[in-house]
């Protein structure tokens, strides 16, 4: 069998992600990523695929590990890459090859037994309370078509708690009001999920449709949410969105549209839902990932430090 080049061998595997219908973000990923690899295997003046060895993945890992962020050359090197980060770049990796030696290019994975960076269990930050959230969703003056569009979006976050990219390919079709229920298609991994709909956002999405998405109608256009010149919106529109009504509520809080995922995962939680429903409702495929928000809510553990600690007692009976 011919050893082919890392390049034929990239271009092959990026031909069967479209097969299997990965997304076009996944692909692009998967792009971005492959091609450090094929630097790195340039600069190591490999280009046979037969070339490559476990040991030149180890040496991979560790040129990602000092592989800065990329970001415009006047503002000069970028910060280091987190470790999540680099665990993607590697485990795209080892997907590739993983799928060369299944389609017989390769007889060994020089991936294999490759251990990934273990990753520090953070926190969400930056969560809102739902005081909070409720002073910024009322701050939105909605007597405008363009205040009435921001206020359902924030509705829709905060019931739902999807991603930006995921309510920006919203479809008219993807609402149904009368089961209260929102279909998202094709999130994170490709999957698509029934996610439910508080009554709030339902009667603000009903008077959306009806009498604010028309007047934002520049032409025929599918997608829920539109720009007030009848586009669809980008994740730039997103972010300013959401930062500009937190800054007029006073919440002096760095805000993302994440922000708003990780407030109503949190406040699900805190209010005895389900760990398995918030899963579902948020399209975690693991639910580990999930449980991080069950270190959030620790309004328990505060009620069992307050009745028991020693100290806290001794503050009674001062």
């Amino acid at each position: 069998m011919k050893n082919k080049t890392v390049q034929i061998g990239v271009e092959r595997f990026m031909g069967e992600l479209e097969i299997r219908n990965f997304s076009e973000l996944t692909r692009t990923q998967y792009k971005i990523n492959l091609g450090y690899l094929t630097d790195f295997l340039r600069e190591k003046r490999v280009e046979g695929l037969k070339a490559v060895t476990s040991e030149m993945m180890s040496e991979f890992r560790q040129w990602v590990f000092y592989l800065p962020v990329r970001r415009p050359a006047s503002l000069g090197a970028g910060p280091m890459r987190s470790v999540a980060n680099q665990n993607r770049i590697m485990i795209q990796a080892r997907a590739f090859f993983r799928f060369l030696k299944r389609e017989g290019v390769l007889r060994k994975d020089p991936t294999e037994g490759l251990e990934l960076a273990r990753e520090p269990q953070g926190l969400p930050k930056n969560i809102l309370t739902p005081e909070e959230a409720k002073r910024i969703i009322e701050t939105v003056d909605i007597s405008t078509a363009r205040g009435y569009r921001d206020r359902t979006i924030l509705e829709v976050f905060y019931a739902t708690g999807i991603r930006n990219r995921e309510l920006i390919n919203l479809k008219v079709g993807d609402v149904n009001l009368e089961e209260e229920l929102l279909r998202v298609n094709k999130g994170k991994g490709g999957k698509d999920r029934l996610v439910p709909l508080s009554g709030v956002a339902c009667r603000f999405l009903q008077t959306y449709l009806r009498g604010i998405r028309p007047d934002l109608m520049r032409e025929p256009n599918d997608r829920l949410f539109l720009s007030y010149r009848g586009k669809p919106l980008t994740p730039t529109n997103l972010g300013q969105l959401v930062g500009r009504y937190a800054r007029l509520a006073g919440v002096n809080k760095h805000m993302t549209c994440h922000v708003w995922r990780h407030s109503c995962a949190t406040h699900l939680l805190k209010n005895q839902a389900n760990l398995r429903h918030v899963q579902e409702i948020l399209g975690h495929r693991s639910l580990a990932t999930t449980e991080r928000y069950l270190r959030l809510t620790i309004t328990d553990l505060k009620a069992a430090h307050q009745k028991f600690h020693p100290r806290e007692q001794d503050c009674r009976h001062e």
